[in-house]
Parts: structure tokens; sequence; C-alpha cells
């Protein structure tokens, strides 16, 4: 019938042309009354249609004028559109492609389906219909071998219903869930969004497959189409029946404060496992008390291993190779300390059973001087710093034009060993890291949440904690303001003395009188090989430290804190809380170091504004 009809109306006006043509040409013939009428929209009773594969179905539109009256005589065009599943609709075909609507405004038009859907893979694709100037509408239709059932959708504000609230958008997507779903900015689904107005309780969908999982997607707005609450929920398509509509609820959760401005933010990280780096450090400076008769033992090693030059095979580690070290290294080498020596330093002997010149060169620190200094105490001062980080740093929180989407950029400012024998902040740009802000980072608002997404930072933990040992345990140890590893050891060297002929030397001469006197040496035999093996102990301790530092980015973050409105104005004065129900706000993330694996690092954070937002 659709096919005959449309060739009765081709032919009607086909004769219509043919006799104006016969008149003379300046007479110009009344066209019919619907035709000087612009038509202004185009209905169909119908948004979504399901046919099996190989069968058809028939859509009826109409062609409405200004008054929303029905047009006769109006040109309708129809065409078909894919999708990515199925660009060529399956091939599915249109009885025609343009008619003319009839006395009721109408058309008839018959939809055929291809084949290639199942049930639990329908095709989808869209016909469209356009009249005039006329917005174009388009039919989702869906091939399906499935039964599909009808659904209404009642959205339902869990908090009391916002007052700002203008309109509720309803999301139906066919065939995904909510976790693929973008709730801050949700991409167009299939079907027609359907706007609630404060007159509208639900929204219906028809043709919906009872298979798979579908997602419903609400999101509430005010008159600037601002997000103020949103809800997803999957719904299965098996809980659906095909007999007759089934109702679903669907919460919407009110959305919190705006998190636009500057804010101060401090955050705290605990470290349950040491992290990599952290024992390779703490040995280190095990060896300035390992042995009884360190410091002694070690700064003997270093001495001895700085008699030669530097090799590939022997490096100025402060190990000493046997035979490597010259003939002045051998002859130190056998007054050392024996295999299974005393624990007691002052009785430990040489291989000849002399008193070694291990317990000599400790004999020349004054009596309780090393007591004073703990050494066998830094180990854990130093492990115990690294167990507790806090961070400070600036987050300032911009909007980017998507209803709750934003950019920040995030600060670092100063970080602090809390866990330190003494501890204070150190300003970022002291440590001088190359990266210490993460720009256009981005957030979402959602559900009372500023949610940050991952970032990167140069935090250089290894640096820090090598400026906060030095002044938290190394320096008060000396009395001195400010100290750094090289000045602990040279400073730890001058407390060896030595009476040399009515002269009390220090230090390296200090050394130097007692071993080379030993060796029957002349004077100033060791004392350039002391310099260089200071320096070497304390480029070795001072190395330490290094392994806490990452190659590039090493400190990863992302995170979420309620945010805090406390006057009720619409924007958060905190992100986080200590003080209220709110709680602090979550941060997780990696922590990578010169060396081992990336480990995982938690933490809690508060912020408070810093300035005010734009309003």
């Amino acid at each position: 019938m659709g096919s005959s009809a449309h060739f009765l109306v081709r032919g009607r006006w086909v004769l219509f042309l043919a006799l104006a043509l016969a008149c003379s040409s300046h007479a110009v013939l009344p066209l019919p009354d619907a035709a000087t009428i612009k038509p202004v929209s185009v209905e169909s009773i119908s948004d979504t249609v399901a046919i099996p594969p190989g069968e058809s179905r028939h859509l009826v539109f109409h062609v409405r004028g200004p008054e929303g009256e029905t047009v006769p005589g109006v040109v309708m065009h129809f065409s078909i559109l894919g999708d990515a599943d199925a660009p060529d609709a399956g091939g599915a075909k249109l009885s025609f492609s343009s008619a003319v609507t009839d006395s009721d405004g109408a058309v008839t038009l018959q939809v055929i389906a291809g084949q290639g859907a199942t049930e639990q893979n329908p095709l989808t694709f869209r016909v469209e219909a356009s009249a005039g100037d006329a917005p174009v509408l388009d039919i989702l239709i869906f091939v399906t071998t499935g039964a599909l059932a009808s659904v209404e959708i009642v959205p339902v504000f869990l908090d009391q219903s916002p007052t700002d609230v203008a309109t509720t958008y309803i999301y139906f997507y066919d065939g995904t869930s909510c976790a693929n779903l973008s709730l801050a900015h949700p991409a167009p689904p299939m079907r027609q969004v359907r706007p609630l107005s404060h007159d509208d309780l639900s929204a219906i969908f028809t043709s919906v497959v009872t298979g798979g999982v579908h997602a419903v997607l609400g999101l509430a707005v005010d008159a600037h189409e601002g997000v103020v609450a949103e809800g997803c929920s999957d719904l299965l398509g098996a809980s659906l029946s095909a007999e007759q509509p089934m109702r679903v609820l669907l919460p919407l959760a009110r959305l919190y404060p705006s998190p636009e401005g500057s804010f101060r933010a401090v955050s705290q990280f605990s470290f349950a496992t040491p992290l990599p780096g952290t024992v390779s450090a703490r040995d280190a400076w095990k060896d300035l008390s390992n042995d009884a008769c360190d410091p002694a033992r070690l700064w003997l090693d270093c001495t001895i291993d700085a008699l030669s030059d530097p090799s590939p095979e022997d490096p100025l580690d402060c190990q000493p190779v046997a035979g490597g070290e010259g003939d002045l290294g051998a002859l130190l080498a056998d007054r050392r300390a024996g295999a299974g020596a005393s624990g007691t330093c002052a009785n430990q002997l040489d291989g000849s059973g002399r008193p070694s010149l291990d317990a000599k060169v400790y004999a020349l620190f004054p009596p309780a001087s090393l007591d004073t200094l703990r050494l066998t105490k830094l180990p854990d001062e130093l492990t115990s710093a690294l167990t507790r980080l806090t961070v400070e740093s600036t987050l300032t929180v911009i909007a980017n034009g998507a209803p709750n989407l934003f950019n920040i950029d995030h600060d670092l400012t100063a970080i602090d060993l809390p866990n330190a024998a003494i501890h204070s902040l150190i300003a970022m740009t002291a440590l001088a890291p190359p990266v210490r802000e993460a720009a256009f980072v981005s957030g979402v608002s959602r559900a009372g949440q500023l949610v940050i997404s991952p970032h990167g930072f140069t935090l250089r933990l290894g640096s820090a904690a090598r400026f906060t040992f030095a002044a938290s345990s190394l320096a008060p140890r000396l009395n001195v303001a400010n100290m750094d590893v090289g000045d602990f050891i040279q400073a730890l060297a001058k407390l060896a003395t030595r009476n040399d002929s009515g002269t009390l030397v220090r230090g390296c001469d200090a050394l130097d009188s007692l071993l080379c006197a030993e060796v029957n040496q002349a004077p100033g035999c060791v004392r350039p090989a002391c310099l260089l093996g200071l320096g070497a102990l304390s480029q070795r301790l001072d190395a330490s430290f290094a392994a806490l530092d990452g190659q590039d980015l090493d400190f990863f973050l992302s995170g979420s804190a309620p945010l805090v409105d406390r006057d009720g104005d619409g924007h958060a004065d905190a992100l986080g809380s200590n003080t209220t129900s709110a709680g602090p706000g979550l941060w997780s993330g990696t922590f990578k170091s010169r060396t081992g694996s990336p480990t995982n690092v938690y933490g809690s954070w508060t912020a408070e504004r810093a300035a005010a937002p734009s309003r």
C-alpha cells in the first residue's frame, strides 16, 4: 500500500505539472492551501522501534505548522543512518526515500529490517525524517530476535528535592553499564535524552532488550545548566517483562559545593614498610659503629684504601684490597686486628700479638667522646625519620567550562619528616626539585567529593632526608647550628688527638703521627691518604641518601576529599576536615626510588581555602 500510494501521489503531481505547462506561460495556477503553510515540526508517535530480522514495521510521521495544525501536501525525505557496529544498517531498507503528506499531514513509511542480529547483540540504526526547514527527526531502530519490554524511569532525590532544579535529564544507554560512563560529561546515548520538568514525574522507554545490562543516568540541572544532583543505575535486561512495563526508581544524589579557589593543603603519609633505599641508607650509617673499634676501624679502611690510585678493580670506596694498596698499605694491613678480635677494642691484637692499629687509633679519641656522640643510634634515627612524611602544598582549582569538571594546579611548597629526632619544614625551593608543580590536573566534583586524577612530582625524598638528618641528628651531636655530612665526618676525625713531640695534633695529623711511627715511616706518610679517605667516606655516606631519589618524576598521587561548606554559600571552605564528620581526604599513589620497584603509598590530607572564589 505504501508504495502504491506513493506512486499515485507522484502521478497526480506529474499530471498537474503537465497541465500547467500546457497553459499560457503567463498563467500561474494556485498551489494547494497546505503548501502555503511552512512546516515547523516533524513528529512520530514512536522514538524507538524494534523489528525482528527480515521483517518490517510501519512508522507514521506527521508534519505540523506554527499552530500545531497538521500540514498536507508537504514533501518529506527519509534516510537510514547506520552506526559503528553496522554502518550498512544490516541491509535494512525503506519503502521509499520521499513522499508527500496526505490530507491528515501524515506519511506512513515501511522499514524493512536486514539480517545479522541476535537476542544478545541487536543491530541498531536510525531512520531520519525531514520536511522543509523543520528540525530533522530521527527514530532509533532495533533489529533483534529477543523479547522487548518497556521501562518507566522515575527519578527520586535521595535528599530533600533541591529547590534549584530546573530540569532533570534522563539518559538511557542500551547494552552498557554505569561503570563505562562519565557522569560528569556523559556521551550522547542512542536514544533521545528525556528532559523532565517539575510537572513530569517519569520517562518511558520502549523496545528495551530483555537481555544484557542497560545503564540509566539522571542529571538534575539548575537554570544555568549546572548539575546539582546526579545518579546512575544498572538495569538488568533479564529482570524486565515483555508483558508489562516495569517502573524503575533512579536515585539522584545531591551534589555539593563548588571547589573553585586556592587551598593550602597538608598531607600526611605513613610508611609501615620501609621505602626502597631506606635499608641501604641505614646500613651505610651502621658502618660508623659496626665494630668495637669503630669509627677508628672504618677510618683506617678509608685511609689505607686511598694509598693507591683508584681503579675499576679497586675504587676509592673505603674497602681496601689485599695486596692492592702498595707497600705501605701492606705494612699497615699487617698491624690490623685479626679475625675473631675481642669485643673490647682496647684488647684487640694484630697477627703477631701486639696491640692492633685499630685499638691504637681508637685510643686517639678522648675517653667518653664517642659515647657522647651515640653513633650506634644514628641508623635507627634515620630509619625512624623515614617512616612518616608531611607535605605542604597549594591546590588551585579552576572550572574548565564543563559541569563539575575542573583543572587543578598542585604545587608542593614544603616537606617535613616529623619522626626525625628534630624536625622542621623544609621549603621545596631549598631542595630545588626539577618538577614541584603538576599543572592542568583534571578534577571532578562528584557526590560531595573533589576527585583528583593521577599526577606526579619530583619529590626527592632522599635530598630531604639528607637535609633533615644533618640538621636533626648530626649537628646537635656536635653542638653546631648548620652542618652537612662532610662537615660531620671532618669534625668526627678532629676529635682524635695525639701529642706529637709536645705539640697537640688533631685529625689526619694525629693519625699520620701515629701510623708513620708504628711502621717506621717518615712523618707525612699517610696524611694525603687520610684526607682522601675522609672525603671518600663523606661521599659514601652522603650518597646513601641518593637511593631514595627517583630518576625522573618519583612521587605520584591521586585522591579525593569531601567538600566542606561551613557558611552555606555554595563554595567549599575546606577540602576534608579532621574536626567534622566529613573526615579527611585520602591520597593513594606510588613512590619511585632509584632502586627497587615502585612502592604504593597512602595518606590523608586536608586543605583550607586560601583565596575566595570569583563570584
